[in-house]
Parts: C-alpha cells; sequence; structure tokens
C-alpha cells in the first residue's frame, strides 16, 4: 500500500476549507490555510500542521493518532503547543481537523 500524497492530501483540505470562507495563501514558504489574518493550517515537509489549541479535546485526539507530534516547522527544534503535525498516513483525519481549527479560530 503506497503512502498517501501530501499535496494531494492538502489540496482536498484546502477546497473544503475556503468553501467555507478560509483563505490559501504562503506563509515562510509553506502553502497554508488562514482565517481573519491567522493561520490555522500549513502543509510542511509532507505533514499538516494544524492549529487545534493546546488542551482542547481536538488537540488531544490529534496527538493520539499513530506517527503525529506537537508541530515545528521547518523540523526546528522550536515546538508550537496549539499545534499537531498529523503524517499522510492519518490523511483520512487531515479534514476533520482542520475544520475543527477553523471552528475554534471563528467561534
Amino acid at each position: 500500500m503506497t503512502e498517501p500524497d501530501p499535496a494531494e492530501l492538502f489540496e482536498e483540505v484546502v477546497e473544503a476549507l475556503t468553501a467555507q470562507g478560509a483563505r490559501s495563501g504562503r506563509m515562510m514558504g509553506r502553502p497554508m490555510l488562514s482565517i481573519g489574518g491567522r493561520m490555522l493550517a500549513c502543509l510542511d515537509d509532507g505533514v499538516l500542521g494544524v492549529r487545534l489549541g493546546a488542551g482542547s479535546a481536538e488537540h488531544a485526539a490529534a496527538l493520539a493518532l499513530p506517527d503525529s507530534a506537537l508541530f515545528s516547522p521547518g523540523r526546528s527544534r522550536r515546538q508550537f503547543r496549539d499545534w499537531v503535525a498529523l503524517a499522510p498516513t492519518a490523511g483520512d483525519h487531515w479534514l476533520p481537523f482542520a475544520e475543527a481549527a477553523l471552528r475554534r479560530l471563528t467561534s
């Protein structure tokens, strides 16, 4: 079985979330989605970085997935505690968690 293509997975997320009011663009060279000027998700080195909010149920659920971790953009040592990195193997979860991030930033 082949691993899902991260670019294709991200494009599916972009299509769904731009239809819900998010904007697609680039930040620090990465494709990303934002709402109200705040980034909510990005594709970084083949993983989806998604802003779920430390301590939220969604954050905990995302971290419980195999191959997930706190997001460290550009493979830096700096971890974004509100963000989770989701591997392409968790591609079925990319859209639901990105939608959760969008809801969090618009509520």
